[in-house]
């Protein structure tokens, strides 16, 4: 028996992408001999059988090829935390394959184990191949200055990757708008633990702060710009697997969207005498009732005027399938974005413009049922 792993992912692909391993077989070029031939790809996760995947060969080649992504996608369950200043995440996997034969109704097993291999959390827009889309430094597609509206700012939720531990502590320096260090903050980082994502919320209490450095592990400018209008923050699980936030703090307008049930009905009622009437204690009975309402609430939002890169970096909000509205400055709770189309803008062609969306809150409610 002669198995060949001809190609695989490579580590850290993207595990909401293909992950294709490639196996040929000297048997599956003799169905005569080895009738009913398929190739078999066993799934080990944590030295546990998870998936067993058959697979007859490919007409043209006679190749089997397997696409393992939708076995370890289950196995990213991120759960988003609103309240602590410096959380981990998980966002790589390591599995195992080994491929065996079937044929004549016999199985073969473990003929070929290929060593361990590794998925990571994230994706990547086409065309991605099975490259890495994950590497040291920042998690984050934003730009190294960005505009965060609202002074003070509860919520700034920055993403930090690493592939090794004890990562230098992150510093944030806050500085007036004449440069001046007000204070500052350090996240230690000596608890660090290799190849986890792990997300700081950076705070700013003070009305008297322009921009804020972080410095460490990667670098990023924050500039802080008041707004007369309330402010609203949103977080997002990105392309990383990590998740960061932005405020979102010019005109915002809420409304309803109603549904209503209702049922008709005579506009009269006669009593055991005969007697017609079509009122009762000075109300009208009316030809139709109303009996349940159903709300769903939205909110349109405005952000700053953005730059080119910011526009760029946003578009990872409206990608996401994860995202949380922060209500009362400490409690997140679901919603959709409700926009479909997203235009990339530029200051070529649309000059400096603010973005306009909506978000629909995910829980509806309903009306008295009468």
């Amino acid at each position: 028996m002669a198995l060949t792993l001809e190609s695989y992912p490579t580590d850290l692909s993207s595990v909401s992408s293909e992950c294709l391993f490639v196996v040929s077989s000297t048997e599956a070029l003799d169905p005569v001999t080895y009738p009913n031939y398929k190739f078999v790809c066993d799934v080990y996760v944590a030295s546990t059988l998870v998936a067993r995947l058959k697979a007859f060969p490919d007409p043209t080649n006679s190749l089997g090829v397997f696409d393992i992504s939708k076995v370890l996608q289950p196995y990213f369950a991120t759960q988003f935390d609103g309240v602590t200043d410096k959380v981990d995440y998980v966002v790589r996997l390591a599995y195992q394959v080994k491929l065996g034969q079937e044929y004549s109704d016999t199985l073969y097993t473990n003929l070929v184990t290929d060593s361990t291999r590794y998925v990571a959390n994230t994706y990547k827009p086409r065309p991605f191949t099975s490259s890495v889309v994950l590497a040291n430094g920042l998690a984050s597609n934003m730009p190294d200055t960005i505009t965060c509206l609202g002074n003070p700012v509860l919520f700034q939720l920055i993403p930090h990757f690493s592939n090794v531990s004890g990562v230098s502590n992150l510093t944030v320096t806050y500085k007036n708008e004449a440069g001046a260090t007000l204070n500052s903050n350090s996240f230690d980082n000596s608890d660090f633990i290799a190849n986890k994502l792990r997300v700081y919320n950076i705070e700013n209490s003070s009305t008297s702060t322009s921009y804020a450095l972080l410095s460490g592990p990667f670098s990023l400018r924050i500039n802080y710009q008041c707004s007369k209008y309330p402010v609203h923050t949103l977080a997002w699980l990105n392309p990383y697997g990590g998740y960061e936030s932005q405020t979102f703090g010019l005109v915002s307008k809420k409304t309803i969207d109603v549904t209503r049930k209702s049922f008709s009905q005579l506009p009269y009622r006669v009593s055991s005498g005969g007697d017609i009437t079509y009122t009762a204690n000075g109300v009208y009975y009316g030809g139709r009732r109303g009996f349940s309402t159903n709300t769903k609430t939205r909110l349109k939002m405005t952000s700053h005027i953005l730059t080119d890169e910011e526009y760029e970096w946003l578009a990872d909000l409206f990608i996401s399938p994860e995202v949380y509205f922060c209500i009362d400055g400490s409690t997140w709770i679901p919603v959709q974005v409700s926009t479909n189309a997203y235009e990339y803008r530029t200051y070529l062609n649309s000059r400096l413009t603010p973005l306009e969306f909506e978000v629909e809150f995910s829980d509806d409610y309903n009306g008295q049922f009468l």
